[in-house]
Formats: structure tokens, sequence, C-alpha cells
């Protein structure tokens, strides 16, 4: 028992460890970046990378301290959702687009599929390593103190969290279905007010972008005049509801139809 006891503390304090060394890469890799200092950019990746491999290995030791012995992730697991999870980043910075009726800001992306198929696969913990990771790996670019990279954590969270714990009540098409439709939902809601009382404020008070820019952005495709009064009700009606509701269709149906042709393999991967 004292052995055992030993053996968990020591491993908690490695855990701390390993989290704090990424977090001081990650801020070190920042600094840098603030500072212009003359650094190479590619060394400033190496050092945000390396970060976020550490933070994501120091999770996942917590996680498997803590978590019930029967419903931890083995090594060939934790293997698979640090691959999804450099999927996830590859999507977020290569696969995005601009759609001529939404506003110019507002890029269509599908970086949530690997995290949600690897929700669906091992559970709704190991989806959300994957969002922590994308969002690591994103917060040394940030343009608002960190504030849109933690809006993205919380809605990718959401999204993964509600339609995982439906589906892995009972699996099955229909709660698949059910799980990934009240996540959407949720997860537009949550960008509505994200938007509203965290990201625009944050764009115009902390990035210093002006908001007669942003209101010349939006009237250029409304139809009707869009004044600084109106602003941030056209803005999250017209622009943030329709685009989050639009691209997260193209995230679940995208995932639907990519799960039923890979769950099999990574279980078999797996096993």
């Amino acid at each position: 028992m004292e052995n055992s006891r030993l053996k968990k503390v020591l491993m908690i304090v490695f855990s701390i460890i390993v989290l704090m060394i990424g977090l001081s890469l990650i801020v070190s890799g920042y600094y840098f970046k603030v500072s212009k200092i003359n650094i190479h950019e590619a060394w400033l990746y190496v050092f945000f990378i390396l970060g976020a491999v550490f933070i994501f290995v120091g999770t996942c030791l917590i996680y498997q301290i803590f978590h019930k012995k029967e419903n931890k992730l083995n090594t060939k697991q934790m293997t698979m959702i640090g691959i999804m999870s450099s999927i996830t980043v590859i999507l977020y910075y290569f696969v995005k687009f601009n759609l001529p009726f939404f506003p110019p800001w507002l890029d269509i992306q599908v970086s949530e599929i690997p995290a949600l198929i690897t929700a669906f696969a091992y559970g709704p913990q190991a989806g959300c390593l994957v969002i922590l990771v994308r969002c690591i790996i994103k917060l040394p670019a940030t343009q608002t103190a960190g504030v849109g990279e933690l809006a993205d954590l919380v809605l990718g969270i959401v999204l993964v969290l509600i339609s995982s714990i439906i589906y892995h009540r009972k699996k099955s098409i229909k709660t698949a279905l059910i799980g990934l439709s009240l996540g959407v939902l949720v997860s537009t809601i949550m960008a509505m007010l994200v938007n509203w009382l965290l990201l625009i404020p944050a764009y115009i008070s902390i990035a210093g972008f002006p908001i007669e820019a942003l209101v010349g952005m939006m009237d250029s495709y409304i139809p009707y005049t869009v004044t600084e009064n109106n602003f941030m009700i056209t803005y999250v009606f017209v622009g943030v509801l329709p685009f989050n509701i639009f691209r997260y269709i193209i995230v679940v149906a995208l995932t639907f139809l990519l799960y039923k042709k890979t769950h099999w393999l990574l279980d078999q991967i797996t096993k």
C-alpha cells in the first residue's frame, strides 16, 4: 500500500514537471515572438510543437493516474490520440476557406472531425484531449491575448462532449445523429454568446482592430446599412448564426461518413 501511494505521488510530481516544461516552452516561444528577438521562425515552431507535445503527454499522465482503471486508455489508443491531434492541427492550418456570403474573417474549417471521431471511438475525454492540443498549438499565434483560442477550446469541447456523451450512452446510428445534432445546436448558441461577449470586444480592445473596419466589412455584403449601433446584433444573427450552422453541418456530415469507414480500422489498430 505504501509503495502504491509513493508510486502515485511520484507519478503526479513527474506529470506536473512534464506539464511545466511544456508550458515553459510555449511561453518562451511566445516571448521570443512578441519581443521580436532575432530567432528564425522555424525555431519558434519547434518551441510551440515541443511544448504542445509535453503538455499533451502530461495531461495524458494525469488522466491515467486519476481515471478509473476499467476506463483507462491503453498505449496504442494514446498514440492514436496523438496522431489525431496532429491531423487536427494540419486541418486547421491548411484546410480552410472563405465564402462570399459570410463575413470575410470567418473561415470554413473542419478541424473538429478528428476530435469527434476520437471521442466516438475512445470516449469524450479522448476527444477533448485532441481539442486541447489544437488550442495549445494555436495559442502562440494569438491576436486576442488568448481570448480567441479560449473560445475555440470551449466551443470545441462543447461540441465533442455533448455529441460523444449521448452516443456512448447507447451506441447506435440514431444516438450518434441525436448527439451530433444537439452538439451543433448548443455549440452554435455558445458561438453567438462568445462572439458577442468575448471575441468582438477582444478584437476591438485588445487587438486594436477598429470597430469602423468591422462595420465596413459587414456593410459590404449586408443589403441594409450597418452602423456601430446595430453592428453587434447584425453580426451575431446574420453572420455568426448561419455561419456556424453551415460549418457545423459540414463537420457533422463528414464525421458521420468518415466514422462509419474508420471505426473498424481504429478498433483493429488499438486492440
